[in-house]
């Protein structure tokens, strides 16, 4: 038997999440006979053990505390040595961390909100006497869900969120309360809010990894508000492939994403949203890369408020298709972990 080529990263005791890619990995490598092994990256011989591998794909999580620390050493490091990794540098070195999204998506002129960040109190609050629109959103550099996104409507408001940035700071760690309170609202029915209550394991595990992560404090993240319909649009693009998934806001609130509500109405990807996800994903040489898009309601312009090269793919091949970069749709769903693994194997 050949020496296995495609190594998949598991850590159970690490992190185990239903949407974690690794099980989706391992089942298309059997399906379609590919010589794969699974592999512990944590193990303290394994770059002795990841010679024997031509590929390395590791799904890693932004609450796995381990996980961010070293993922992305390692991957570097396996890539130094000749393996194609995903995620690459490019596609994950900003991975949850939305002030690094930001330059890195200003840099090649992405359509972006204005953001305004401060990284000492004197700064934040001086431009904070001069600034006089609102609302605007205050965002940590890291969380997801719409985790620790507020919108801020008056000066004192923003003094107060600026205060404690710059004293105590915040936990990031997801509120079971908001989390709660949230799938209830936006569940519908009595089946959805079953279907909801098994992923409780799932959410308990993502709660006890959270408290491991440091506190966010010693800086100020707002981002300009953009008036929407009340939805925003994820955008993944894969190679030469697009898919989408539509969230609607969450009743009462201005954020979709985490909210649950999902829905697939192929007019909302205009021209525009494609082009402009494509060509950034080529320019900042993404392996694979969900984009959150609002569009503004005034002017029809979409703006990339956030970016992440993991998202739930089962909910992205409910869209049930895909576009080429002709702009053509194709009935088939984008199944996004085997898409990569197939682009990283040609």
């Amino acid at each position: 038997m050949d020496k296995p080529k495609i190594a998949i990263h598991k850590n159970d005791a690490i992190f185990n999440h239903s949407t974690n890619w690794n099980n989706v990995w391992i089942d298309y490598c059997q399906k379609n006979n590919l010589n794969y092994g699974v592999v512990n990256c944590f193990d303290h011989d394994i770059l002795a053990t990841l010679r024997n591998y031509t590929c390395l794909v590791w799904h890693f999580s932004n609450y796995a505390l381990q996980e961010m620390l070293f993922a992305r050493s390692i991957l570097n490091s396996a890539k130094k040595m000749g393996i194609r990794v995903f995620p690459d540098y490019d596609t994950a070195w900003h991975f949850d961390d939305k002030i690094a999204e930001y330059y890195y998506l200003q840099a090649v002129d992405a359509p972006v909100p204005k953001s305004y960040i401060f990284y000492d109190v004197k700064s934040c609050t001086s431009w904070l006497k001069l600034q006089n629109t609102y609302p605007l959103i205050a965002k940590l550099r890291c969380g997801s869900g719409s985790n620790n996104v507020k919108m801020i409507r008056n000066y004192s408001d923003a003094l107060k969120h600026t205060k404690r940035m710059f004293g105590r700071g915040y936990k990031n760690v997801p509120s079971i309360f908001f989390k709660t309170k949230s799938n209830l609202k936006s569940a519908g029915n009595c089946k959805t809010i079953l279907k909801r209550a098994k992923r409780i394991p799932d959410f308990i595990q993502t709660y006890t990894h959270a408290r491991m992560l440091p506190g966010e404090r010693g800086y100020t993240y707002f981002q300009e508000f953009i008036p929407n319909d009340g939805y925003d649009i994820k955008i993944v693009v894969v190679g030469d492939k697009l898919s989408f998934i539509a969230r609607n806001v969450r009743k009462g609130d201005f954020r979709a994403s985490g909210g649950g509500t999902l829905f697939f109405d192929r007019n909302l990807v205009t021209p525009d949203i494609i082009n402009t996800a494509f060509e950034t994903s080529d320019k900042l040489g993404f392996q694979c890369m969900g984009y959150d898009y609002v569009v503004d309601n005034r002017t029809n312009k979409p703006y990339i408020i956030e970016i992440s090269y993991g998202f739930s793919h089962t909910a992205l091949m409910q869209a049930g298709g895909y576009w080429d970069r002709n702009g053509l749709w194709h009935n088939e769903p984008l199944n996004a972990p085997a898409e990569v693994l197939m682009n990283l194997n040609r």
